[in-house]
């Protein structure tokens, strides 16, 4: 049995005890995602943030709870070896240079001194701790392919999943999804506007049947 690495849902980084910066996730599509993986017989390691939607219930699907970018990273290197790693989750790329103990009272506007975040999938796709195929996932608004590829070898990707929204359907908290799948080597596959549950059988059974 292989064993799949998956990031899934939204981080948080908190202000004070009340307040965070966070992105745009439900965790519909990621958990979709598990579902293929087992589908195609994976044993699963799923390190999640907050999400909007259930868990599965699997032997074979271990869930840890990440909600920060460090925490997530950090779980994440104790894994090495893996056959495949997705990394789907919607991580914060900032967080308070100071973090609030106590809330913050409400005034006349508010300043906040941001630091960047460790980028989990650049961490992960160099190095002693890249799985054997790594696949990132990106949501573009303008210039989508010329954004996609720069990332795709910025990140040292396999694969990259491009995002992007239509006229009808901006993606988030919805059942559909729409993007297309990029490969390092020059090969793609067009996904189309569909459920997220076919776009994760999609990505998957692509990937799995590649010789990488």
């Amino acid at each position: 049995m292989k064993h799949a690495l998956i990031t899934i849902g939204c981080t948080r980084e908190y202000i004070d005890p009340v307040r965070y910066i966070s992105n745009e996730s439900s965790g519909r599509q990621g958990i979709a995602l598990i579902k293929s993986l087992l589908k195609f017989n994976y044993k699963v390691i799923c390190l999640h943030g907050y999400l909007q939607t259930k868990q599965i219930v699997s032997k074979n699907v271990k869930f840890i709870f990440t909600p920060t970018a460090d925490e997530m990273l950090r779980e994440a290197k104790k894994y090495k070896s893996i056959d495949l790693g997705i990394f789907n989750a919607a991580v914060s790329d900032y967080k308070a240079k100071k973090y609030n103990k106590l809330k913050i009272k409400k005034k006349n506007g508010l300043s906040l001194k941001l630091t960047n975040n460790p980028d989990i999938l650049r961490s992960m796709s160099f190095g002693k701790y890249k799985p054997k195929v790594t696949v990132g996932f990106a949501y573009e608004t303008n210039d989508v392919f010329k954004n996609a590829k720069k990332k795709l070898l910025s990140k040292n990707c396999d694969y990259l999943v491009l995002n992007f929204p239509t006229a009808e359907d901006k993606i988030f908290n919805s059942k559909y999804n729409n993007g297309i799948l990029i490969g390092r080597s020059g090969d793609f596959l067009n996904l189309g506007n569909v459920t997220k549950t076919i776009f994760a059988n999609k990505i998957v059974k692509y990937i799995s049947n590649r010789k990488n």
